[in-house]
């Protein structure tokens, strides 16, 4: 009987700790909020940077819009190399309407396809949608691989949806990691108010995210790609899908580096490059981000303003399209259709013909990176 008593209290300790623990993991999961859906509490130094937000943002961002009870405009939709340079709030300031971002890291069309559907059915409010388009996302291969989202059954939010990101150990680590960048932050803070003539490097380690980012889009996108003609039939699906709830699409080509260009030409993709321009205009009148010009030929520096990498605009080029897209035409964005593509698409090779001449010790660094 004593050794059943022991085993009894044993097993309820072990219960109980099981309990405690997940309850603890539930309560910091939710005022810690890593992916801030439940905003619950924002303090400084705890959980008010959310910098492990994009960790999990296949599983979170639908949550996210669902718990989103404001009026939404405007969305944007695309990969990271639209999320990059995307500032919602100085678009929604500028703009004066609700804009936010739907985009994915590495996301495929159909990814950006879905998502976009997604976005209007549970908010059918939205009005714009603002498409970012990608070459490596026309690529054959990428294209029918790489979906790892799907459409909503239920616009509402569901317990699926909820319980992992509240009962998980997952969500658990990112909430630590969370707590403690705050903490790092809040430190950074207190010994940059002691020094305040300390100048920040806009971009200290350029070379090595460009180079990174060189050796990725030709490993996964440039060294088996191949055009995929068909993409626009799902392009024009989702087109008559919007049109039926009233929502305009505003395609735009993301912006790219002049490296990034020399990395497609190197692979052999220089024609396959002008050829998905071509027909997107045969489709679709657009704007076109990555037109060779002084913004997209910065050299790459620590001081670098407009390109953190060879393909990932920054924040302040960002600003500069927001404006071109609601105030007043400039000079970082084309808007483009058949009666003017072959005229760009000359002066964009022109152009790089120049550069190339030119700047040939970037060319070379640019074939040392990718070899």
């Amino acid at each position: 009987m004593k050794l059943n008593t022991k085993n009894k209290k044993f097993n309820f300790l072990i219960i109980l700790t099981v309990v405690i623990t997940v309850i603890v993991v539930c309560v910091i999961n939710l005022l810690v909020d890593p992916f801030d859906i439940f905003k619950i509490v924002k303090i400084n130094g705890f959980n008010y940077e959310k910098p492990c937000i994009s960790k999990q943002e296949r599983m979170t961002k639908i949550p996210q819009l669902k718990l989103n009870k404001d009026k939404i405009d405007i969305i944007y939709v695309g990969s990271s190399k639209t999320d990059w340079w995307l500032d919602p709030k100085y678009h929604s300031k500028i703009s004066k309407e609700n804009v936010v971002a739907m985009t994915l890291s590495s996301s495929s069309l159909q990814e950006s396809i879905i998502m976009a559907y997604n976005s209007i059915l549970i908010h059918p409010e939205i009005k714009k949608v603002y498409f970012g388009l990608d070459f490596f996302s026309f690529s054959k291969n990428f294209y029918n691989t790489s979906v790892n989202i799907d459409k909503i059954s239920d616009v509402n939010i569901t317990k699926s949806e909820i319980l992992p990101l509240v009962i998980s150990f997952d969500t658990f680590k990112y909430s630590i990691q969370t707590i403690s960048a705050n903490l790092k932050m809040k430190n950074s803070q207190n010994k940059s108010n002691s020094a305040p003539n300390v100048i920040q490097k806009r971009n200290p380690n350029a070379q090595h995210y460009f180079k990174e980012a060189l050796k990725k889009y030709k490993r996964d996108y440039y060294s088996d790609y191949e055009l995929n003609y068909n993409a626009i039939k799902d392009l024009n699906d989702f087109l008559d899908f919007a049109k039926s709830k009233n929502v305009d699409v505003i395609f735009f080509i993301t912006p790219t580096h002049i490296t990034d260009i020399i990395n497609i030409k190197e692979n052999g993709l220089i024609d396959e490059y002008w050829e998905f321009k071509r027909l997107l205009v045969k489709n679709y009148d657009l704007y076109d981000l990555s037109i060779i010009n002084k913004y997209n030929t910065e050299t790459i520096s620590e001081d670098m303003l407009y390109f953190r990498d060879s393909v990932h605009a920054s924040g302040i080029l960002g600003d500069l399209f927001a404006q071109s897209f609601y105030i007043k035409p400039n000079d970082t964005v084309i808007f483009i259709n058949q009666d003017n593509i072959d005229r760009y698409i000359e002066k964009d090779k022109k152009s790089l013909e120049i550069y190339l001449k030119n700047n040939q010790t970037t060319v070379n660094r640019v074939r040392e990176w990718i070899k």
